[in-house]
């Protein structure tokens, strides 16, 4: 934001902007972002539309949690099946930024590992729901007592 107030005065004040700072804005914006959605998937405060909450069932809160993991998990691929091809590509041509000359690859590298982080982040109200029949099944001693 302070990199965004100055760029402001320099354009409006000075009349000349401050190099590189839409430049850095946009990395650290794209940086930022994706370093705060595997957090928020670990903990489940992703934006959930409750459609079907006016039903009550206990059933549909577990569907509504099953596909949210199933939908966020493959998007999330998704995206870092794409970005890495796309940091190969910039790589591959020597993509630089127009101010400063920081190669584009290695953010968007970055930016796909942490896009793979959030896709594995969305996985385990799965794994509680996979283990969870096999933990209810009562076991030999438990069915005799």
């Amino acid at each position: 934001m302070v990199l965004t107030v100055l760029d402001v005065i320099g354009r409006n004040v000075f009349g000349h902007p401050l190099r590189g700072a839409t430049e850095l804005t946009e990395i650290a914006l794209v940086v930022l972002t994706f370093l705060l959605f595997p957090f928020l998937a670990l903990r489940s405060q992703h934006i959930v539309a409750d459609v079907a909450d006016s039903f009550g069932s206990r059933i549909l809160d577990v569907l509504q949690i099953l596909l949210t993991a199933v939908l966020g998990a493959l998007l999330f691929a998704l995206i870092t099946w794409r970005l890495w091809i796309l940091a190969g590509r910039s790589t591959a041509y020597g993509d630089v930024t127009s101010s400063f000359g920081f190669q584009i690859g290695p953010i968007l590298y970055f930016t796909a590992v942490l896009a793979a982080l959030s896709a594995l982040a969305f996985l385990p109200p799965l794994l509680k729901f996979i283990r969870r029949p096999a933990e209810a099944e009562p076991t030999h001693q438990q069915s005799i007592l």
